[in-house]
């Protein structure tokens, strides 16, 4: 099955940047994606044109089966609900607790209390902090507030997970933590696309690796490594 499609999709911006250019590209169930390049090649663009932050130009995009350029604005929320989104930054919330701010994703697409008393446990364990559950971010290190952020896109275990250079802000040691976590989410079944400038995490792990440049797909490889 096809979780994503992308037929002759281009972006160009207001200021006639030409983000990307014709891009075609099927990412199927289950699949564990890297998407590498400069800066500027076109990768968060790629990532924002999946969670209809921005609109494509020209082109459609799939999302298992469905085409989602067609989407009503008043659809967009059910779309990111299946749709997890990790940030370089974490955007925790400061004045809430690690469970507060994992338990706040299922609050705003309205789960009852007694579901997310269960779920953000669960996926506090998943992540290997489930001790730091009453914790404020200021607490935490880099690392682990990156997993915190890892678990509340988990949390509602969408079947796409989108990474916009997760381990940007963190060290090598934590970020081969936070690889590892991402592979063992994967293996669960989910569906996985990266956006990375990391070229050791890449060539350590040996997964599919879609290379852009200047809003171009040069490079589509299985198992494929960064740089050579």
């Amino acid at each position: 099955m096809n979780m994503i499609e992308f037929r002759n999709v281009s972006k160009v911006y207001e200021d006639n940047t030409a983000a990307l250019r014709n891009i075609n590209l099927t990412i199927k169930k289950g699949e564990f994606v890297f998407l590498v390049g400069p800066s500027g090649s076109g990768k968060t663009t790629f990532i924002k044109l999946l969670i209809k932050e921005i609109s494509v130009t020209t082109g459609n995009i799939f999302i298992a089966g469905r085409n989602i350029c067609n989407l009503k604005v008043s659809r967009i929320p059910q779309l990111r609900r299946n749709i997890g989104y990790i940030f370089q930054d974490f955007k925790l919330l400061p004045n809430k607790t690690v469970f507060e701010n994992i338990a706040f994703a299922l609050e705003v697409i309205g789960k009852p209390g007694y579901v997310i008393k269960v779920q953000v446990p669960q996926v506090l364990k998943l992540v290997g902090l489930f001790s730091k559950m009453n914790s404020f971010p200021h607490q935490l290190s880099g690392g682990e507030q990156q997993r915190v952020s890892i678990a509340r896109a988990f949390v509602n275990r969408p079947p796409i997970l989108l990474a916009d250079e997760p381990t940007g802000n963190i060290d090598p040691v934590t970020s081969d933590g936070i690889m590892k976590l991402l592979s063992r989410i994967n293996l669960i079944g989910t569906t996985v696309a990266m956006a990375t400038h990391d070229r050791s995490i890449v060539n350590s792990m040996r997964r599919r690796v879609v290379e852009l440049e200047e809003g171009e797909i040069i490079r589509d490889q299985k198992r494929g490594v960064y740089g050579v």
